[in-house]
């Protein structure tokens, strides 16, 4: 398992994978300008004592207004002319509903090395929340009819798509998939540019967003719009990656990964996620809260 570990300078120290965690300035030390952390409390008491990242924070990460380090093992830093590039963050939603951790980016700037990351610490299963309208103009049905909808909590996922590229092949590899995404991001995207059914599953968010339904497809276009980016985002669900424990079998030592409470990865185990690579994580009654206190509704 990959390791943040810093030398004495502060300067962060690259995981045996090669993977670097984000949130450092130029100077190879931490960035003290974000470590503002927002508690979210219930009547004045803090949920489950669990301190988040501010939403202003978390819009300035998804925007990245900073410079951070990606995923790629070969290319450590992003130069400064990247620095208008979406960064991930992870967005809780309550522990009366899925009680998950999403990993979400700005589908317009999920490149392969993200992909790769995000397939590698979540379910796999990458979804893109789209706006109504850019659903309607793709023409995206639904998956299943909204009345048959029997979904826990009634995710809008229209049939899964393909980018028809030059480059893709299958559809999906990191490659493809983050093609796909962006495609569906692209202002200049049609319906023929996609085949059907494919590897990425979009979903179709509410109109009233957030506060209509406080689910991470909405939350993830809430941060698009506030970030000022396409309203499609690139999301998945972190899951448990356990730890590594030796066994022997006819006198062979063999690495069997443990993976403990079923897998989904939940509250303060987010939090660590996120310290552990440089992520902003905050929660959607956050969100919601921050949307109440600076928009009026829409």
């Amino acid at each position: 398992m990959a390791v943040e570990s810093t030398t004495s300078t502060g300067r962060p120290i690259p995981s045996p994978d090669g993977l670097v965690p984000n949130g450092y300035g130029n100077s190879g030390t931490k960035d003290q300008t974000m470590e503002k952390p927002f508690v979210s409390t219930t009547n004045g008491i803090p949920d489950q004592g669990l301190a988040f990242d501010s939403i202003e924070d978390s819009i300035a990460a998804f925007s990245m207004k900073f410079p951070v380090y990606n995923f790629s093992p070969r290319n450590t830093r992003l130069s400064d002319t990247q620095s208008g590039q979406g960064c991930f963050i992870i967005v809780l939603d309550a522990p009366a509903r899925e009680n998950e951790g999403d990993l979400m980016c700005p589908a317009q700037d999920f490149t392969p090395e993200k992909a790769a990351f995000m397939i590698r610490h979540t379910s796999g299963l990458i979804c893109c929340p789209v706006s109504p309208s850019i659903a309607s103009d793709l023409c995206l049905p639904q998956m299943v009819p909204l009345n048959k909808n029997s979904e826990m909590d009634g995710a809008a996922y229209t049939v899964s798509v393909d980018a028809i590229d030059a480059g893709i092949t299958t559809g999906i590899s990191a490659h493809d998939r983050a093609m796909t995404c962006c495609k569906l991001s692209s202002p200049d995207a049609r319906p023929l540019d996609f085949r059907r059914p494919g590897h990425i599953f979009p979903l179709r968010a509410r109109e009233g967003g957030v506060r209509e339904r406080s689910g991470h497809t909405e939350a993830t276009l809430e941060f698009c719009r506030l970030a000022g980016k396409s309203e499609v985002g690139a999301i998945c669900e972190l899951v448990e990656e356990g730890e590594e424990l030796p066994s022997i079998e006819d006198g062979v030592v063999r690495m069997e990964r443990t993976v403990p409470n079923g897998g989904m990865l939940r509250g303060e185990k987010c939090l660590a996620f996120g310290r552990r690579w440089g992520i902003k994580v905050c929660t959607i009654k956050a969100l919601v809260e921050y949307l109440d206190e600076h928009e009026k509704k829409r």
